[in-house]
């Protein structure tokens, strides 16, 4: 009799063992990890390059560039988007004041494409434009606007006035 009661007591000791090392242990450890694996995946598919708001539909109005901290402008620009049909583009008024010259207004077309292409351009697109300006547009929203001069490092900044 006692020997059935040492055997099952050793059963009982080796499942209690094996509980412990599992709770406290290993597979502790195992979740730990998987969690951390799992984390940093659903960290690495997010992208804020890709998440820039781009709303095409926002560019229609007044706009001001709006200057790095601690830059002093005598003066400021603004761009004035007036839509026309989506195959032209539209028109765009381009009011710069200085202190020293004062106003000055200029008036160019411009084409803004779904891949975020801004030309803003004197005379007729897709020809040979007498004067022409690129930008990558890298966000457009209902406030705030900011281009990338293609193939420059030139940032332009803007808020929406009107």
């Amino acid at each position: 009799m006692k020997m059935k009661t040492l055997k099952i007591w050793r059963k009982s000791r080796l499942s209690e063992s094996r509980a412990n090392s599992f709770a406290n242990g290993r597979t502790g450890a195992i979740y730990a990890i998987a969690f951390v694996i799992l984390a940093a995946f659903s960290f690495a598919s997010c992208s804020s390059d890709d998440d820039e708001e781009f709303l095409m539909d926002q560019l229609a109005g007044t706009w001001q560039q709006v200057y790095d901290e601690g830059v002093v402008s005598e003066g400021y620009v603004q761009y004035t988007f007036t839509p026309g049909t989506p195959a032209t583009g539209g028109q765009c008024t381009i009011h710069v004041y200085d202190v020293f010259t004062g106003d000055t207004t200029f008036v160019r077309d411009y084409v803004l494409t779904e891949d975020r292409h801004l030309a803003i351009y004197n005379g007729q697109y897709g020809t040979t434009p007498s004067e022409i300006y690129e930008y990558d547009v890298q966000r457009l929203s209902a406030k705030t606007m900011t281009w990338h001069l293609t193939n420059s490092d030139v940032v332009l900044n803007f808020k929406k006035v009107k």
